[in-house]
């Protein structure tokens, strides 16, 4: 009898372990995401220009989409996204404009260690790769660059479901950081103590130092999911 019972339940826990819940859906993203780097360029032209109406790059959106695919307490998560930061300035009649934009793609494992019938709770942990192109514009001076890594995202949130629609809030840590970036285009000349490499085909860089885009930093995240 009680190995009747113990088998009967392996295979409950076994039906439910296999049970897939699939579900998709767009997300909205603020993320604290500083160039420090571009953040530079923009403080010397403000000296040599004697002030210009540009701000720091301080944070960034992004819009993004998912699937993902659960199993019991776990879940697989396919993820990808759009990145986008800009400021832009001028000093009189001349432009000071910087942007980065760029796109995620990555694979998410998640843990619902806490879930009823109207709230998740989740951890999770995952890969992610990204491309970005960091444009900017200096008196004559136009350039963009681009580069492309492999980072890592952890973090946690917590899901309302109602039936078959979720929302959901994520906070999230990620670390992408490009460190080095190729020059697609190029015009004009740099001004005083701006960028000292910026040949079309060639890294680019500041103060002989290579010129790198941040995709990294805290992200806090609202979703929905529509699930079946």
């Amino acid at each position: 009898m009680r190995l009747r019972i113990l088998t009967a339940f392996l295979m409950l826990f076994s039906f439910q372990l296999l049970a897939v819940e699939f579900s998709f859906g767009p997300t909205l993203s603020k993320i604290g995401s500083e160039q420090d780097q571009v953040n530079r360029l923009i403080s010397n032209a403000n000296t040599v220009a004697g002030g210009i109406s540009t701000g720091d790059l301080t944070s960034a959106w992004d819009m993004g989409a998912f699937l993902q695919w659960k199993f019991s307490y776990f879940a697989f998560q396919i993820r990808g996204s759009y990145f986008t930061q800009s400021e832009d300035g001028a000093a009189g009649s001349d432009s000071y404009n910087y942007g980065v934009t760029g796109k995620t793609f990555g694979a998410v494992f998640k843990l619902y260690p806490l879930e009823n019938k109207i709230m998740r709770v989740f951890f999770q942990t995952g890969a992610i790769w990204g491309t970005a192109e960091l444009a900017m514009t200096e008196k004559d001076l136009e350039v963009t660059a681009d580069g492309s890594e492999i980072g890592y995202t952890i973090g946690a949130g917590v899901e309302m479901t109602f039936e078959a629609h979720v929302i959901f809030a994520e906070v999230n840590f990620r670390y992408l950081d490009i460190e080095r970036t190729t020059v697609s285009s190029s015009t004009g000349t740099p001004i005083t103590g701006s960028v000292s490499q910026y040949g079309k085909n060639q890294e680019l860089e500041y103060d002989n130092k290579d010129l790198g885009i941040n995709m990294s930093g805290t992200i806090m995240t609202l979703g929905y999911a529509y699930r079946f």
